[in-house]
């Protein structure tokens, strides 16, 4: 048996990193060989080999030493104290799984211990490590000369459905690929590419552009601004996310000083000019400057102000809530609820942003169009009034892919902004070709083009967007740069 002192200099220099980052929710940095160790045979890499316990002797000599078990019960504690029971969310891939094998060892080791129980229960289902349980009997067959038949006696009484819990864990995985693979820049950059090709064109009758239409990003236009440039869709999207960056969660406070920042000072905006601003943002911002209300009371809330001036900016609330992975319907809605409400507080505009971003969670969860639409309208949407549920019917009861064009209209309510984005994405066969479409139906250019861009860009990726576009987009490298720092902060 090796001496323990390799654990005990290891954890003397790591292992206050190690609490202070589980107290926080999330393992950042490389520990988890000494502070959550391993039976031999399970990890291949030099540093695993060095850190695994030896046999169920060197297990017993490690829950004996009284500084090694103090501080595995201290950390085991924040664990539990921990609010998810998401093993990934946590520890990332593949540490979950290093452990569900450290504690099904030392469960094995000291049963009477309860704790390392509670951990296998919250986490894993009550579930435990097949490898971990096959390695120990081993050991005992090595070590205590016990007959197979004891062995499995002993070892197994604690042993569930070893299979289940495997199924269960590459489904974990597979989502965790998944969640991996995601990138915020996908769905913005597609996003304020849709902005800047419908801002020349922002009020310009659809009849108007059947004959002389956008087909590529030009400047002048209605605003007289380079080609490339994007308008508050943008900037009020890019200011959400840095806001959700420096705070690490959603506070529409700091939310609304950095809309003031843009509008005030011209911060995230595409040429340092601010050029657009909604009335009812006007309204709502003054209000917060104003400081009569706390940020999500200062909306308007009068049926006359469900404009789309929350929804052109509600799209990275649907990231947050797909990397956090939240879940339950009544918290997306709160959400939804707070950051609309800075602006736009009747229940028709938080109604029409809780519609795109649940179907945006769909697409960022790999559900194909068509499939993820069937599952929006079967959502449950008891927590609004039937008399709102009804202004959004063409979408929720009925099929919004089979409306005609003519019957599709891209002006500033709420109702038909989404109308005329829904239908845009149900009816795309690319991102290019159905930009260009959502620009040319005129009016509120801008943002029918920006949020369809961003569910676009979520379905058929960066790199399916014109390059060209791209490279003319106005400060493209500061957007990546705030959307990969966002991937970073929040994932």
């Amino acid at each position: 048996m090796k001496n323990l002192d390799r654990f005990i200099k290891a954890q003397e220099r790591d292992y206050e990193t190690a609490l202070s980052e589980i107290k926080n929710g999330k393992k950042e940095t490389h520990w988890i060989w000494y502070i959550f160790p391993q039976i031999k045979g399970l990890g291949h890499s030099e540093i695993a080999q060095y850190y695994s316990i030896q046999n169920v002797d060197e297990a017993k000599a490690y829950l004996d030493n009284e500084y090694l078990y103090n501080n595995l019960i201290k950390i085991c504690n924040e664990l539990l104290k921990l609010e998810t029971s998401d093993s990934v969310e946590v520890m990332g891939f593949p540490d979950s799984l290093k452990l569900c094998s450290s504690m099904t060892l030392f469960h094995l080791v000291k049963p009477e211990e309860k704790i390392f129980k509670q951990l296998l229960d919250k986490y894993y289902n009550g579930k435990i490590d097949e490898n971990t349980v096959r390695l120990y009997n081993d050991s005992i067959l090595e070590n205590v000369k016990l007959g197979k038949e004891q062995v499995s006696q002993i070892a197994y009484a604690i042993k569930d459905d070893i299979g289940s819990w495997i199924k269960e864990h590459q489904q974990e995985y597979q989502r965790w690929l998944k969640r991996q693979d995601i990138k915020l820049s996908s769905g913005i950059i597609g996003f304020a590419i849709g902005d800047a090709l419908g801002v020349p064109a922002e009020f310009k009758l659809r009849e108007e552009l059947k004959l002389n239409p956008i087909t590529d990003m030009v400047g002048d236009g209605t605003y007289n601004v380079p080609a490339g440039t994007w308008s508050d869709d943008t900037s009020m999207t890019l200011a959400t996310i840095d806001s959700i960056i420096s705070m690490q969660k959603i506070n529409v406070n700091d939310m609304a000083n950095k809309f003031l920042e843009w509008f005030r000072n011209s911060d995230y905006t595409a040429t340092n000019e601010t050029f657009d601003i909604g009335r009812t943002t006007l309204q709502a911002l003054a209000k917060y400057e104003m400081k009569l209300e706390d940020a999500s009371n200062c909306g308007e809330s009068n049926e006359y102000s469900n404009g789309n001036g929350s929804l052109m900016r509600i799209l990275p609330i649907a990231y947050y809530i797909y990397y956090k992975n939240i879940t339950d319907n009544k918290e997306v809605y709160n959400i939804v609820k707070q950051v609309s409400s800075i602006t736009h507080a009747h229940e028709i505009s938080i109604l029409g942003c809780y519609i795109y971003v649940k179907y945006a969670i769909e697409l960022l969860d790999g559900i194909d169009k068509i499939k993820a639409y069937k599952n929006i309208q079967q959502l449950d949407y008891s927590l609004f009034t039937q008399d709102t549920i009804d202004k959004y019917s063409r979408i929720l009861k009925g099929d919004i892919q089979d409306v005609a064009e003519e019957d599709i209209y891209s002006g500033g309510y709420i109702v038909s902004t989404l109308e005329a984005i829904m239908w845009l994405v149900l009816n795309s066969d690319d991102y290019n070709t159905t930009i260009l479409k959502a620009v040319n139906l005129g009016d509120d250019t801008d943002t029918v083009a920006a949020c369809t861009g961003g569910l676009l860009g979520i379905y058929y990726g960066i790199n399916s967007m014109k390059e060209s576009w791209k490279q003319n987009l106005k400060r493209y490298d500061y957007i990546v740069k705030l959307c990969n720092e966002f991937d970073k902060k929040i994932k």
